[in-house]
């Protein structure tokens, strides 16, 4: 079955901030399905987090494990 929300949204964030692209699709969301507008703009935002600097990125984990 599907993991709940807490589980599947630090998840997901971890996997935004940590992984590939491909890893979202086979990863936290992969038992939902994705239109293509939404992969879009996924991919989009994946793009946008990639160019932050590896200080915001840790900022932004260390912002997942105090929430979690």
């Amino acid at each position: 079955g599907a993991g709940s929300a807490h589980e599947i949204v630090p998840s997901f964030l971890q996997t935004l901030l940590e992984g590939s692209a491909d890893q979202l699709y086979t990863g936290p969301i992969s038992q939902y399905k994705v239109d293509d507008l939404t992969r879009a703009a996924l991919t989009a935002l994946k793009e946008c987090i990639d160019e932050l600097s590896p200080e915001h990125v840790k900022a932004l984990l260390n912002l997942l494990v105090i929430h979690s």
